[in-house]
């Protein structure tokens, strides 16, 4: 029958939320690590399989791409406490062992003038593993010369032949140097000198060569060292010694000048002085007595006379004595310098020939037999251990960008709102499957989850002793269950209330006659436009016990359509004739219909698919309603893996779906 046009009834009142909830909120960051083991647990043998093809591929890489390196080592040590068999410490230092000399020495093994003599004893320039101009032209080399030859780009000047021999000897000097490896051993006087090279003969050659080239450094040095001392004390010596004769011969010119004067001369005089000074005061004492006679006043007058001329000579003598004496001396201290450092010069000319470097060679390198360089053991761990971090870090990446949800936790923690149900996947192929399972398996897990969801919501505070009359299924996309859900829920009320109505709100996609192959006995749009009744519209599942209206196509926009009057009447309609109605409406995030639906409705389920839905998704189409007031009253969790939810680690706490004889699969 036709249903007359009724007044245009008023949108019924937002409904208040069934739980207290907080609205949305931010999800935890990071990864804790019972989270982070649980990802690698999941992941072990896709982990295992990454080991294996790492270690194989390493050792494949060892045995046959990589080129074999043979390592050969030289020992020097420093013998700074060899007995020398002359010690000329002033001119020619040696070595001690302190750390500083022992670092010093480390760098004239790696100096490059050492490195530069190797070279040109050993020929290197003319060998391409060290001289790398020798070599193909590299890959950069190629593109940078193919740029050069199709641009434009004016080429640089060709190099001179002195400055590619420069070039060439720098790069083989180089070249040594990276092959080359000094290492003090701890706690003692030893070098090693270890040379690695594609070829073991010339690995031992060359760690020879350098131990050499160093000791011989060392006695080229001491040599240079005592041949310049040598120089030095020749000619210091023939100064020496022209001083010394000056000296002498100004000694000699003095003593031939003079008068023949000692001490012992002097002495005689101030003795005979003496005495002439005793007989003129003897004399004198006479006179005055007035014995003395006219003689002894001649007498008197002849000894003041010799007195003066004593003391005249013997001042005279003083003085020239004095003179000599200081000229003798500066002539024995130079002859004395002389003398020594003619000794120096005979020790320095005898110490040319015995020489000793102060450190000595303690092993010559060994050919190695096999090369140091690819270790295929080695090499097969380390691939397998890289291969394994590179998987853990794509696995761990994986799950830190997946962002969805697998237990009901981590959804009520994101959005603040309550997961009314956790509907594991059902095993159907076929939609029409579906019913055929919910109908034939009641003790199924899956029917014992909508069961728990319809007692969620009969139980609901604030919904009435019968629970909310018009609800409302919605998700973020397609195919995340919420039409099985909803059909699923429609024929779980059937046991519990009287009539129940399951409306089809996606007009654009309807896929209730896939679950039903029902005939077209009416539709959502023919009650809307006024040519059927609700009782003649709706189609009665005898094996469910629920009705259904089917949606229709339209050219009119589906959301224009539940936006206008005739879509409120109806809700108004079938809230008196039905004790449940359920409306199944599209994607939020796709299009407004679910938003505008909601506003009539008494709850709104919003549907989250187990492991597919991300959390941006769910956040904006909650949001959705949020900005136009429509509560969500809850979440459900649908397509749950049973298996999945074991293999993430949480089917201890969530349950298994299946186990201790519960349900009946």
């Amino acid at each position: 029958m036709n249903a007359r046009p009724d007044p245009i009834l008023p949108v019924a009142p937002t409904p208040t939320p069934l739980f207290g909830y907080p609205p949305l909120i931010e999800p935890d960051a990071g990864m804790d690590l019972g989270a982070l083991f649980g990802t690698l647990w999941r992941g072990k043998w896709a982990l295992s399989a990454l080991s294996v093809l790492g270690a194989v591929l390493g050792l494949l890489w060892a045995i046959g791409v990589a080129d074999p390196r043979y390592r050969a080592t030289a020992v020097v040590v420093l013998d700074t406490g060899r007995e020398q068999v002359v010690s000329f410490q002033d001119f020619i230092p040696s070595l001690t062992g302190d750390s500083t000399i022992v670092n010093t020495e480390l760098e004239v093994l790696r100096s490059v003038s050492l490195l530069s003599e190797v070279v040109q004893e050993q020929g290197l320039i003319a060998d391409p593993e060290f001289n790398r101009t020798l070599r193909p032209a590299g890959f950069t080399t190629q593109i940078t010369s193919f740029v050069r030859s199709n641009l434009p780009i004016p080429a640089p000047p060709p190099p001179s032949d002195v400055t590619r021999a420069r070039i060439a000897q720098n790069a083989t000097i180089e070249g040594l140097a990276a092959a080359l490896t000094v290492r003090n051993v701890p706690d003692s006087m030893v070098f090693e000198i270890i040379l690695e090279t594609g070829d073991a003969e010339k690995s031992a050659r060359l760690a020879d060569a350098v131990a050499n080239r160093y000791l011989l450094r060392q006695l080229e040095s001491k040599f240079d060292a005592t041949q310049q001392a040598t120089e030095w004390l020749s000619g210091k010596v023939v100064t020496l010694e022209a001083e010394l004769q000056l000296a002498e011969a100004q000694t000699s010119r003095f003593a031939a000048e003079m008068d023949l004067i000692s001490a012992e001369t002097l002495e005689i005089l101030s003795q005979q002085l003496k005495e002439v000074r005793d007989r003129i005061a003897a004399w004198q004492a006479a006179r005055d007595r007035g014995s003395a006679t006219g003689d002894n006043a001649a007498r008197i007058e002849q000894l003041r006379v010799l007195e003066a001329e004593l003391s005249r000579k013997i001042a005279t003598q003083s003085e020239d004595l004095v003179v000599f004496e200081q000229l003798q001396r500066e002539a024995a201290a130079s002859r004395q310098i002389y003398e020594y450092f003619l000794g120096r010069l005979k020790e320095t000319t005898v110490q040319q020939g015995i020489q000793q470097a102060d450190a000595r060679l303690m092993s010559n390198a060994l050919v190695p037999d096999v090369p140091a360089t690819p270790q295929p053991v080695m090499l097969a761990l380390l691939g397998g251990l890289l291969a394994t971090l590179a998987g853990a870090a794509a696995l761990v990446g994986k799950e830190a960008r997946s962002a969805t949800f697998r237990t009901a936790e981590h959804l009520e923690r994101l959005t603040g709102l309550p997961v009314l149900g956790q509907i594991p996947r059902i095993p159907a192929r076929r939609r029409q499957g579906v019913l055929d399972y919910i109908r034939s398996k009641p003790a199924s897990a899956a029917v014992e989850a909508v069961r728990n969801l319809r007692t969620s919501l009969l139980m609901a505070k604030g919904a009435g002793s019968a629970g909310p009359r018009v609800i409302m299924c919605t998700s973020s996309l397609p195919s995340e269950g919420k039409t099985t859900q909803t059909l699923a829920l429609a024929q779980n009320y059937t046991g519990v209330v009287g009539r129940v109505l399951v409306i089809e709100g996606d007009m654009r996609r309807r896929v209730f006659r896939d679950y039903f192959g029902a005939p077209d006995t009416g539709s959502l749009l023919r009650v809307l436009n006024g040519q059927q009744s609700v009782e003649d519209a709706v189609w009665h599942n005898d094996a469910l016990g629920f009705d259904v209206l089917f949606g229709d196509e339209s050219e009119a926009n589906a959301a224009d359509i539940f936006s206008g009057p005739a879509f409120r009447r109806l809700i108004r309609t079938v809230r008196r004739t039905y004790d449940v109605v359920l409306i199944d409406t599209a994607p939020v995030l796709l299009v407004p219909d679910a938003r505008v639906i909601g506003r009539l409705a008494d709850a709104v389920l919003y549907t989250v698919r187990w492991d597919k839905t991300r959390e941006k998704q769910v956040q904006q189409g909650l949001r959705s309603f949020q900005t136009i007031g429509v509560p969500v009253t809850g979440l459900v969790l649908s397509q749950i893996n049973p298996k999945g939810l074991r293999r993430y680690g949480y089917g201890q706490d969530h349950g298994t779906y299946g186990s201790n004889g519960y349900y009946k699969n």
